[in-house]
């Protein structure tokens, strides 16, 4: 055991009370899933081939590392990717946007259970997607000489003063290869962290290279279709909305009513659990709510909605290509204290996008969005029905809008290839065949 492994032991006896608390509960016992897998017994790796382990958190961070897997393999077909995840909806996420791969749990920092999972499988290159470091795993990568990158690199200001503060004794930055991040701003931040300049490159966001800009009459059309819209119904769409917010649309849509009565109202919940909750609501604002999971169930195409009647998405999985039915969008989390859902799906989609102020999980494509005058902030909910009514009222404008905002991510697109450019010297063989490491 290593010192930072009794350390390790001493938070879990004082913390048992509490986690015991946590997993007991039906839905506290996903923190258990891949137990087994998390402590070190993984599975050995067979083959020869050189092995490129990503390391994505959860959900968000398997979907940006989707170009980049796919890029990899597409300039080094040799090579084998495995991925790992810290969470069970991680695991998931995983498992449809690699199939095929191998998808395993990342280990716990315990020296044991890291040293099981490097023998088991054998990596030559390491990559974090976004940023997750843990010393034992990280001086492990060092002690084997396996190289490690963080790709598509974020660091909040919080973050980069705690590394600041560990060093010299236990700075896990010093255990990076290199460092590829989103801006110049998050650059800034590890290298006052103390990572060599040399080693910290601005390649952009991978997630601008997984939006795939489509033919919005064709999107529409067929979102439309599938929802049982008209053809000429406008539309407003809620999408990723938190408690809180879908009164705010409600408001906002009654407000608008007045002078748009054929306006018709879709929401998507961010958590479908919460169905029932929003569909009480809905159903005291409109004559009627249709749910999307009814729709599903039928066979055949959906009936046309009755006139008046609220559309409830309480559905998994549906909210990316349902964008394409929206004349505006609003993005949810975002009136709340949240951070802001994703608000790249509507606009790469070319729809006039509203969100409120709190915005910082998005913070850099909503600032490039702004500038290029592509989306609308609101500085509340009070703001929601008036932003919305200035797009009904002139549709050139709203159109205009959607436009501005599909062109400003397709000229953000990049990072892939910025990436692997960067990581060339770890993927590609050195004289003689051994590794590079620096």
């Amino acid at each position: 055991m290593t010192p930072l492994d009794f350390a390790y032991a001493g938070l879990v006896l004082l913390g048992w009370p509490l986690g015991l608390a946590k997993v007991l509960p039906a839905r506290g016992r996903r923190h258990l899933h891949g137990l087994p897998e998390r402590l070190g017994r993984c599975a050995r790796r067979t083959g020869g081939r050189p092995c490129v382990w990503v390391h994505c958190v959860s959900v968000g961070e398997a979907r940006a590392a989707v170009p980049l897997v796919e890029g990899l393999l597409r300039r080094h077909p040799g090579h084998e990717v495995v991925v790992s995840t810290t969470t069970s909806s991680g695991q998931e996420a995983a498992r449809r946007a690699f199939p095929g791969r191998r998808i395993v749990y990342f280990p716990l920092d315990l020296h044991f259970a890291v040293r099981r999972v490097f023998d088991a499988l054998r990596p030559d290159l390491i990559l974090l997607v976004e940023l997750e470091l843990w010393p034992n795993f990280l001086w492990e990568a060092k002690r084997r000489r396996v190289p490690v990158a963080v790709v598509n690199g974020r660091i909040r200001e919080s973050s980069a003063r705690r590394y600041r503060a560990v060093r010299p004794a236990l700075d896990p930055l010093r255990g990076l290869s290199a460092v590829c991040v989103q801006t110049e701003e998050y650059a800034a931040r590890f290298r006052g962290a103390g990572l060599p300049a040399r080693r910290v490159h601005v390649t952009g966001s991978l997630k601008y290279d997984l939006l795939a800009p489509g033919d919005g009459a064709r999107d529409a059309a067929a979102a439309r279709a599938g929802l049982g819209l008209g053809p000429a119904e406008r539309v407003l769409l809620g999408g990723s909305t938190h408690p809180g917010e879908e009164e705010a649309l409600v408001a906002a849509w009654r407000a608008l009513r007045a002078r748009h009565p054929d306006l018709r109202l879709v929401v998507c919940p961010r958590h479908v659990e919460r169905a029932d909750e929003v569909a009480r609501l809905l159903g005291e604002a409109a004559p009627g709510v249709v749910r999307r999971s009814a729709q599903r169930a039928r066979v055949g195409p959906p009936e046309a909605l009755p006139p008046g009647y609220a559309l409830l998405v309480d559905t998994v999985g549906e909210l990316g290509g349902l964008y394409g039915a929206a004349d505006l969008v609003f993005v949810g989390g975002s009136l709340v204290p949240r951070g802001g859902q994703n608000p790249l799906e509507p606009v790469v989609l070319g729809r006039p996008t509203v969100m409120g102020p709190s915005c910082e999980n998005f913070a850099e494509p909503v600032e490039r969005l702004l500038a290029a005058g592509g989306l609308t902030v609101v500085p509340g909910a009070e703001g929601l029905a008036g932003a919305r009514g200035a797009l009904l009222e002139d549709p050139a404008a709203a159109a205009a809008m959607g436009d501005r905002g599909r062109r400003a991510l397709e000229t953000a697109r990049g990072a892939t290839a910025r990436t692997l450019d960067v990581l060339a010297p770890w993927l590609e063989p050195a004289p003689g065949g051994r590794r590079r490491v620096r």
